[in-house]
């Protein structure tokens, strides 16, 4: 680890030792944690404070928090006006439509700890999954070091910085999010996991493996497995490192032992291949998980213990074949997101990072394009363990600014530490199929272009090979606006990535017929075109719409919006962009808390989730028409509530790839259609309002498949509060989500906006997030009185550490109230 270091690499095999006993991790003696969470107990200012890096800095008066923790949306002094709700704020630069009126500044953190006398001796590594953005580390009062990139990983050894065992020690960290250096929202602060990482002298370096399946077969699997192994003694040292490779039940499946010489102060990197008898692969149904674990010995004495989760799967890309997973083709369902988690907002809680992956699985979705930076270790575990592909995404800039103060300031030196720290410690996820170097890159020439792009590329080929290099590509990016320019480009991908580019890939085809496909960003409102070029050209191997949840910032880019039609003007679709109070983009396909949008029931019969959906059209002024956003859909929902309206048309679109739809109300035909290809899967009824039951039946040959009814509920009576999980861990990185829902008498949830809601919590817990999906009710983020949206609202708990229950309550004026209860373990 340290900068004076001599790499030397060692290749040898070791040999392959196969053992089937049904040996068990579970029954061996565990070695000392190497990695230790450091999330807890910090010490926090937003202040741009003189010193706070000295030991001797009083920090008495600051605020006590654990991480992660984003200060973008803690509330700005002084109450509500006009002109700031909470983290909201006009005076946000840019008037706030890229980061959704937040504001950045400058955080301290200061945290003390003691090195326990078990240690003394080892070598000590602070370890940050992501700090945004520009960041300087303290030990004792001594600079530690410095990092730009506001995603990326990094870390430093701080051995030396170090008091002796049972003296305590001070780390301070300063953030400066400086504004205008994102167009969206970013967050600000610690908002991933630290650790201390503590070893003896010799050990595995951070991030030192790297795990690949070359051949794969249905009795066998050849595991390559480099591992780097770092002497920090002042003299060599002959190690023994041993390898066990175990399945998901702890059973021993393979392992290999061998030497190394370690020089003085060196760094060796020893490749491994080991084989697996009868592999469970890694699949998207079954994502069948292996660990490494590597054990390294000096003189017959455990020196360090490092285990690396892995999958045994094949991944390949043709034109001809499209992509094959393990030999399987697979369309790619994708969806764009952003790294935030919504009310929480760009703090990663384990538990939010894994929910978001669950509730894209859920919907169908079976791959996640990292909109644009590469996320926090957690999600792409849970990618790893829940069985979703993604594409691991880079930047959003390269030399050219965006923003005045984006990451290109940075660009020239640190694009290769950056780069490389993300791969390494990224390149052992089997959900991760490809690596982009970008997305929608300023390029001034080809020629810069081509340079930068290359030597993107050929480092992340050095650092892995086993996975093709793509990036996203829009059309008005190419200097001169001239689409044979891209030429050039493509050369340099492996995979070619097109934003809003479907009439390109015919095209393109015919003239370089070998070049492979995936639509990188898409347009929700044009899901069938996008979808069908998937499904009719193996060459276009997926699609991923912009985006598949809804994010903060970007403000309103999904909005529709109704205006006087002036005479000549026949345009349909605008550009979005939202104004104060909006503060989330509103273009996904699922909302902020996780629910469905109406867009996603479309999605829905485009992959088969449902035969039939519902939606009605608001109500449209008469005199105006509505304008919808090209990342938009129409203002309709799956609800038949329109009180007001009786004996008025409304509009009613029912999806479905049925070849008829028959349209009933209280039992009577509205209409029948039939549907043909030009219809896009949607038929169009106009129906007088009445309440009681709509209902759209799907017909083949006259005969019901499937039916979805929308019925009028009654008046709102009470609210009911639904925990997603009754018992959850009494840990910090855990979360328990409550869904609000105002009910009526028989339990229907009521499509009712504005219905103020009273939380109060008791227990072992604290609210840590509140709202609606709303993508302007700001009053009602993260507050104790919240209002609802559709009839829905939601509130997120974080347990304290020690076990016990927590009550939540919520209360509404003239409605019955609700309680939910939930352990913690």
């Amino acid at each position: 680890m340290k900068k004076q270091y001599r790499l030397g690499i060692i290749i040898f095999l070791f040999s392959f030792i196969l053992v089937h006993s049904g040996y068990s991790i579970k029954n061996q003696d565990s070695f000392s944690i190497r990695e230790h969470l450091f999330n807890e107990n910090w010490k926090f200012i937003r202040d741009s404070v003189s010193g706070a890096e000295r030991v001797t800095f009083d920090d008495t008066d600051w605020m006590e928090i654990d991480l992660p923790h984003d200060y973008s949306i803690m509330d700005l002094p002084g109450e509500d006006t006009p002109d700031q709700i909470g983290p909201f704020s006009k005076n946000s630069p840019e008037n706030g439509s890229s980061t959704g009126h937040v504001l950045g500044g400058t955080g301290w953190y200061r945290k003390s700890f003691v090195i326990d006398k078990s240690d003394e001796g080892k070598t000590a590594v602070l370890k940050f999954d992501g700090v945004y953005m520009e960041s300087e580390v303290w030990v004792n009062g001594t600079k530690a070091g410095t990092h730009k990139n506001g995603y990326t990983p990094f870390w430093f050894d701080i051995t030396s910085l170090l008091n002796k065992p049972g003296e305590p020690n001070i780390v301070a960290v300063k953030v400066d999010n400086i504004g205008r250096n994102t167009r969206w929202y970013s967050g600000s602060g610690i908002y991933r996991n630290v650790y201390l990482v503590l070893t003896s002298p010799v050990h595995v370096g951070v991030w030192g493996t790297k795990i690949t399946t070359p051949e794969i077969n249905s009795n066998n699997a050849l595991v390559e497995m480099e591992v780097t192994t770092e002497n920090e003694n002042e003299s060599e040292v002959n190690a023994e490192i041993t390898i066990n490779i175990k399945d998901m039940d702890c059973n021993l499946v393979g392992t290999s032992t061998g030497d190394i010489l370690l020089t003085a102060n060196s760094a060796v990197v020893s490749k491994n291949q080991i084989n697996v008898e009868n592999p469970d692969l890694w699949s998207l149904e079954y994502p069948n998980l292996y660990t490494a674990e590597i054990i390294i010995k000096v003189d017959n004495k455990v020196e360090d213990i490092y285990n690396q989760t892995f999958g045994i799967r094949s991944i390949e890309f043709s034109a001809e074949k499209g992509f094959l997973l393990n030999g399987k083709p697979i369309l790619l369902k994708g969806g764009c997101i952003h790294h935030d988690n919504g009310l929480l907002g760009s703090a990663a809680f384990e538990r939010a990072d894994e929910r978001k992956v669950e509730i894209l699985k859920a919907n169908g979705f079976n791959a996640i394009r990292c909109a644009h930076n590469p996320y926090s270790e957690a999600f792409y575990d849970a990618c790893d363990r829940l069985g979703m592909l993604v594409i691991d995404e880079y930047t959003d800039m390269w030399e050219s600014q965006k923003n005045p103060n984006d990451y290109s300031r940075f660009f020239k030196e640190w694009w290769d530490k950056d780069m490389t720290n993300f791969i390494l410690r990224d390149r052992n996820h089997p959900c991760i199929i490809m690596w982009s170097i970008g997305n929608e890159i300023y390029k001034k020439s080809i020629e810069d272009a081509v340079r930068i792009g290359t030597q993107l590329a050929t480092r992340v080929r050095i650092l892995d090979s086993s996975r093709p290099v793509t990036e996203a590509i829009n059309a008005l990016l190419i200097p001169g606006r001239e689409w044979e320019n891209s030429i050039d480009i493509f050369k340099i991908l492996d995979v070619g990535g097109y934003n809003y580019l479907p009439n390109k890939y015919e095209s393109d085809h015919l003239q370089f017929p070998d070049r492979v496909m995936v639509g990188t960003e898409s347009f929700p409102n044009r899901a069938y075109e996008y979808w069908q070029a998937v499904e009719k050209y193996p060459y276009v191997i997926g699609d991923f719409v912009w985006t598949g949840m809804d994010h903060l910032g970007e403000i309103g880019i999904g909005n529709s919006n109704y205006v006087v039609p002036q005479p000549g003007a026949g345009r349909r679709f605008g550009s979005g962009r939202g104004a104060w109070p909006t503060y989330i983009s509103w273009c996904g396909d699922i909302d902020i808390t996780g629910d469905k949008k109406p867009q996603m029931l479309y999605r829905d019969v485009l992959w088969d989730n449902s035969k039939v959906e519902v939606n009605v059209h608001e109500p449209i002024l008469k005199g105006f028409i509505e304008i919808v956003s090209q990342w938009g859909w129409p203002k309709e929902w799956p609800h038949w509530n329109w009180k007001g309206n009786e004996g008025n048309l409304l509009q009613v679109r029912v999806f479905t790839k049925a070849s008829d739809v028959r349209l009933e109300l209280n039992g009577e035909v509205i209409g029948k259609k039939s549907l043909n290809e030009d219809d896009k899967y949607i038929a169009v009824f106009e129906v007088p309002y009445e309440p009681g039951e709509l209902t759209a039946i799907a017909l083949e040959n006259n005969e019901e498949v499937a039916r979805k009814v929308l019925k009028t509920t009654g008046e709102p009576v009470a609210i009911r509060l639904i925990a997603e999980r009754s018992e959850i861990n009494a840990d910090r990185n855990d979360l328990a989500y409550v869904k609000i829902e105002v009910v009526d008498e028989s339990g229907q949830v009521v499509p009712t906006d504005s219905v103020k809601i009273q939380l109060s919590l008791e227990g072992k817990g604290e609210l840590v997030a509140s709202g609606n999906a709303g993508p302007d009710d700001m009053e009602s983020f993260n507050k104790s009185v919240i209002k609802s949206y559709q009839g829905r609202a939601q509130a997120i708990i974080r347990p304290y550490s020690s076990a016990g229950k927590i009550l939540l309550k919520a209360q509404s004026e003239g409605l019955g109230n609700g309680e939910v209860l939930i352990k913690t373990e």
